[in-house]
């Protein structure tokens, strides 16, 4: 089983490889579960339009499936409250049918000078409606950034969703898997294991932490 695993991981990423994808950008494909390919065009799109993106990570195993098999959507989340993907990153659906474990967008800020953010708002026009639009910059970043994304992004910011149905974050608590997070700063990456180290990491670059110490949306 190892064997095979070990196998599957080297084929896997001898293809990216062979897309002139980087060895950086792989080695952050197996701590974050997301695609070699979709690493290097966040990168290139946060530097392009002068962004810092947080992202909450799928499981490690998922990144053999993205654009392979559909990202888990908000309809199949309203649908199936509480459903998640098992530990091979696939989400099945009760009647049949497979989903991958999605990019959770958490946060989208826009460098304004050396270390200063401005936050950019990017949930609905109504923070309180899952499904309401999003404003005018949000949906036209959303679509841009997607284009190119093997496993789009399915929802705006979890950090700016007001509504009861905010998640929150999965803190390191009685031998439970914490949250993990990606980040994209201006096309640096960087790998947060736990909600810990992300909250010192907003804390670092002056950006808001909405969650309390039991990882509950408080705003």
């Amino acid at each position: 089983m190892v064997g095979s695993s070990w196998g599957r991981a080297a084929e896997f990423e001898s293809k990216a490889a062979l897309e002139d994808v980087s060895d950086t950008d792989i080695h952050f494909s197996r701590l974050t579960g997301m695609s070699p390919s979709d690493i290097e065009h966040l990168r290139a799109f946060t530097v392009n339009e002068g962004l810092l993106i947080v992202i909450r990570c799928p499981k490690r195993q998922a990144r053999y499936h993205h654009g392979k098999i559909q990202p888990k959507t908000m309809a199949t989340g309203m649908l199936c409250p509480g459903l998640k993907s098992g530990e091979d990153g696939i989400v099945h659906i009760p009647g049949g049918g497979m989903q991958v474990s999605d990019y959770d967008l958490m946060c989208v800020y826009r460098i304004v000078c050396s270390g200063k953010y401005e936050k950019l708002f990017f949930s609905g026009i109504s923070s309180e409606v899952k499904r309401s639009s999003l404003t005018v910059e949000a949906a036209y970043l959303l679509r841009k950034v997607n284009k190119d994304l093997k496993s789009r992004f399915q929802h705006g910011a979890q950090d700016d969703y007001k509504g009861d149905g905010n998640p929150g974050v999965r803190m390191s608590k009685n031998g439970s898997r914490p949250d993990r997070f990606a980040i994209f700063n201006v096309g640096t990456i960087d790998y947060l294991p736990n909600p810990e180290s992300a909250k010192k990491f907003y804390a670092k670059f002056g950006l808001t932490w909405p969650y309390n110490d039991q990882g509950l949306f408080s705003g």
